[in-house]
């Protein structure tokens, strides 16, 4: 991690966001939001600007042309930074959450039967628009669930953990005894969620992900390989004006193969594929910032 992206990852940071934008009215929000964008997508060969270009590569058919490249870093950064004034404005503004985020029947289907029947519930996400933003709206609305974060996450991360806990989320950063926690809470009939496009600094599983081997988890698929349940893929869409909406694709049912390390690969690459189908509808709204195929940098044409 270089000194820019250590400096947006900071507690500084995170403290700095927070008290501007909930002082900020979204005239002034929005611009100010715009304006780190622009300075941030400014440093071209920064860890964070080149990331977004590795994954932006990636999902969008590995064929763009420089100047469209640095289009997109910035239109992902502005919506970024857009997405962050919303959630950190609206903290103390429970109704404004609940007026700002919307479920699409699919996903209502879902949330009602939870709500009143209960689980269990294994729900996976990629890091798309305002997840941070939903996954309040769903607190808000009355669902419990507990969320499998990082693992050993820096100071910004723990405070941004903190604010999320503060929504009566039940954040806990994966662990042994974080995973163990899970699984009861799963055999209960409890809900549990967790990112799975955030890639890892060491694996030995690489399923494939857009077409590519990528360092990817597969913890997810182990636990619901071993509780025989199926994977349900959710995303907080951005549908424009500050304001999203919860999709949900049909379940992934766990299929058996002849060892364990196929199962986790295909039950995986299948999550992943429905994944895919979200990141694709709305590719400058995937904010992930770290290399999810870190050989592509080497190969990128700029």
């Amino acid at each position: 991690m270089n000194l820019l992206q250590s400096l947006l990852y900071s507690r500084f940071a995170v403290a700095l966001g927070l008290g501007i934008s909930q002082a900020a009215p979204p005239w002034l929000g929005y611009r100010l939001a715009d304006l780190g964008a622009a300075l941030v997508a400014s440093r071209t060969r920064s860890a964070i600007v080149r990331a977004i270009c590795v994954n932006q590569w990636v999902v969008r058919g590995e064929n763009l042309t420089l100047q469209a490249m640095r289009q997109i870093v910035r239109e992902v950064l502005r919506t970024h930074a857009r997405n962050l004034y919303i959630y950190f404005h609206t903290l103390n503004r429970p109704q404004e959450v609940l007026d700002r985020v919307t479920f699409s029947p699919e996903f209502q289907a879902l949330f009602d039967r939870l709500l009143h029947e209960g689980g269990p519930a294994f729900i996976v996400t990629p890091h798309l628009s305002n997840f941070d933003l939903a996954g309040r709206a769903l607190a808000l609305r009355g669902l419990r669930f507990q969320v499998l974060s990082y693992p050993q996450p820096p100071g910004a991360y723990r405070w941004q953990n903190r604010l999320r806990r503060d929504s009566g989320i039940e954040i806990t950063p994966i662990s042994m005894s974080a995973l163990q926690q899970a699984r009861a809470r799963l055999q209960q009939g409890g809900v549990v969620l967790t990112g799975i496009d955030r890639p890892l600094n060491e694996t030995r599983y690489f399923p494939r992900f857009f077409g590519r081997p990528a360092p990817l988890p597969v913890f997810h698929v182990r636990l619901a390989l071993q509780l025989n349940l199926p994977i349900i893929v959710v995303a907080c869409i951005g549908i424009g004006e500050g304001r999203y909406s919860v999709v949900a694709r049909p379940p992934v049912i766990m299929q058996p193969a002849k060892d364990l390390e196929q199962a986790l690969i295909q039950n995986a690459e299948a999550v992943l594929r429905e994944a895919e189908v979200l990141i694709r509808q709305v590719p400058h709204q995937w904010a992930m910032f770290y290399p999810v195929w870190p050989e592509v940098e080497t190969a990128l044409p700029f």
